[in-house]
C-alpha cells in the first residue's frame, strides 16, 4: 500500500497554523533586536531625538530659550512648545533609560497603530480576521514601509506618536465619537504639523464636529505650556516656533533643502535654487535646473503645496458615494500618503507615516478587490522609487543623487496613484455587481 506523508494532507491553512508559533517567536524577536540595537547605537552616539526632547524639556523648566539653544551635537528643537513641555517628566529619569522606553514605546505604537487601521478598515476587531491575513497583509505593509520603520527606530523619532494619535482619533470616529476624533488628530498636529492634511479631509466632508475637536486641542495645546511659564513667555515661545520653523522652512526660502528633506516645496528649492543638494566625498552637488527668483520659486512651491490639499478634497469628493473601504478608509489612506509630500520638511524617518497607506493597497490586493495591472504596477513603482535607492541597492553616489533628483519624493506620489487606481476600479466593480459582492470584512 502507498504511504502517503501526513504533511500533504494539510490544507495550506493548517500548514500555516502549524506554523504560527514560530512566526510569533520570530515577531517578537525581531522587535526586541530592533529595541536593543536602535537603543544600543543611539546611548553610544548620543544622537538620538529623545536626547533633544529631553534637552527641550531641561530648557523649558528653566525658562530658557528652547529654540536657539543647541544639545550637545550641534541639533536644534523644532517642535512646537507643547512637546516641550510634555516632555518635562522625562526629565527626571537618566536619558539612557528614556532612550531605551522611548524605542519600546515605538515599537508598541507601531504594533497598535497597524492593527488599529486594519480593524477600522474592515469594520471589525483586529484578532477576529482570520489569522492568515492578519500576518499577510501585516507582513508585506511592513516590509514596504520597512526602510522608514528602521531609521525612525533608529534616531527615536516622534512620528510613531504622531501617527498613533492620528489613527486613534479614526478609531473614535468610527464609534461616532466625533469631537474626541478631532481632540486625538488635533494633538497629533499640535505635536508636528505633518498631520494638517486631515483638517482638509474634514473640511470637505463637512466633520464639523471633529474640526472643532482639532480646535479644541490647538487651543489645549497652547494653554498648557502657559501653565508651567506663564503666558507671556508661552506667547513668545510660540512666535520664536513660528519664526525659526515654520516660515523660515518655507517655499522658496532654500532652507533645508538638501536630499534628506523629501518634501515637494524642498524639490522646487533644489530644482529652481542654486543650492547644495548633497555631499559626495567632500565635494558639494547641485541639480538646479534653472535658477529663478525666490519670489517665482515660492509660489511654485506654493502651488505644490495647493495641489496636494486640493488632491485630497478632489478624492472626498469625487469618491463620497463610494464603498464605505473607498470613501472612507481609502481617503483616510490617501491623506496619510500625501502628508510627507505637503510638508515643508519630510525626512526619510517620518515616512513611517505611510505605514496605513501600505496596509489599505496591500489588503486590496490580498484581498483581490481589483486585479488592475495599473494599480499594481503603481504599488510596485512605489516601493523601487521610494525604498530601493539607498545605499545598499544603487550605491552611495546614486542614494544621494536619486533623492535629490525627486525619485523617493515621486515614489510617495505613485503609492497616491494607487490609491487614487483602486479608488476607481472598486467603485466600478462595485456599481457592475450591483454591490452584490460584500468587501471583506463588511456586510455590504
Amino acid at each position: 500500500m502507498e504511504q502517503v506523508n501526513s504533511r500533504e494532507l494539510l490544507s495550506p491553512k493548517d500548514k500555516f497554523s502549524k506554523r504560527l508559533p514560530l512566526y510569533r517567536v520570530l515577531a517578537l524577536v525581531l522587535a526586541a533586536l530592533a529595541v536593543v540595537i536602535c537603543s544600543v547605537q543611539q546611548i553610544l552616539r548620543r544622537d538620538g531625538d529623545p536626547y533633544l526632547f529631553v534637552h527641550a524639556a531641561r530648557l523649558f523648566m528653566h525658562g530658557q530659550d528652547i529654540y536657539t539653544i543647541p544639545d550637545q551635537h550641534g541639533a536644534y528643537y523644532y517642535y512646537p512648545p507643547f512637546f516641550a513641555f510634555v516632555n518635562i517628566p522625562l526629565t527626571f529619569l537618566p536619558t539612557p533609560l528614556v532612550v531605551v522606553l522611548w524605542s519600546l514605546a515605538s515599537v508598541i505604537l507601531l504594533a497598535w497603530t497597524m492593527a488599529a487601521f486594519y480593524a477600522g478598515l474592515t469594520g471589525q476587531p483586529f484578532f477576529s480576521r482570520p489569522a492568515k491575513e492578519r500576518w499577510v497583509i501585516c507582513f508585506f505593509a511592513t516590509l514596504l514601509t520597512a526602510r522608514f520603520i528602521i531609521l525612525h527606530l533608529r534616531f527615536g523619532s516622534s512620528n510613531g506618536l504622531v501617527l498613533a494619535l492620528a489613527v486613534l482619533g479614526l478609531t473614535l470616529l468610527t464609534r461616532q465619537k466625533f469631537v474626541s476624533a478631532g481632540i486625538a488628530i488635533g494633538f497629533s498636529m499640535v505635536v508636528k504639523l505633518v498631520t494638517l492634511p486631515f483638517g482638509f479631509w474634514f473640511l470637505i466632508r463637512r466633520g464639523w464636529r471633529v474640526l472643532a475637536g482639532m480646535a479644541l486641542a490647538g487651543f489645549i495645546g497652547f494653554m498648557l505650556p502657559a501653565c508651567a511659564v506663564g503666558l507671556r513667555k508661552d506667547a513668545s515661545y510660540h512666535r520664536e516656533w513660528l519664526n525659526q520653523v515654520v516660515l523660515s522652512n518655507a517655499p522658496g526660502t532654500g532652507s533645508w533643502a538638501g536630499n534628506g528633506n523629501l518634501s515637494l516645496r524642498a524639490q522646487a528649492d533644489r530644482f529652481f535654487l542654486n543650492v547644495d543638494a548633497f555631499v559626495y566625498k567632500g565635494k558639494l552637488y547641485r541639480v538646479t535646473i534653472v535658477e529663478l527668483p525666490s519670489t517665482v520659486v515660492r509660489v511654485i512651491g506654493q502651488l505644490l503645496m495647493l495641489s496636494v490639499a486640493l488632491g485630497i478634497i478632489f478624492y472626498g469628493v469625487r469618491f463620497r458615494n463610494a464603498p464605505t473601504l473607498v470613501s472612507l478608509w481609502g481617503g483616510f489612506a490617501l491623506v496619510f500618503s500625501l502628508m510627507p509630500s505637503f510638508s515643508s520638511v519630510s525626512l526619510i524617518p517620518h515616512l513611517v507615516l505611510l505605514l496605513p497607506a501600505h496596509i489599505y493597497v496591500v489588503f486590496v490586493w490580498y484581498h483581490g478587490l481589483t486585479a488592475d495591472r495599473i494599480f499594481r504596477g503603481l504599488v510596485l513603482l512605489s516601493f523601487i522609487f521610494a525604498s530601493l535607492t539607498t545605499k545598499a541597492f544603487v550605491g552611495l553616489f546614486l542614494s544621494r543623487l536619486l533623492p535629490s533628483l525627486g525619485c523617493v519624493s515621486f515614489g510617495l506620489l505613485l503609492l497616491s496613484a494607487s490609491i487614487f487606481r483602486a479608488a476607481i476600479c472598486i467603485e466600478r466593480s462595485s456599481k457592475e455587481n450591483g454591490e452584490s459582492r460584500p468587501l471583506p470584512g463588511r456586510s455590504g
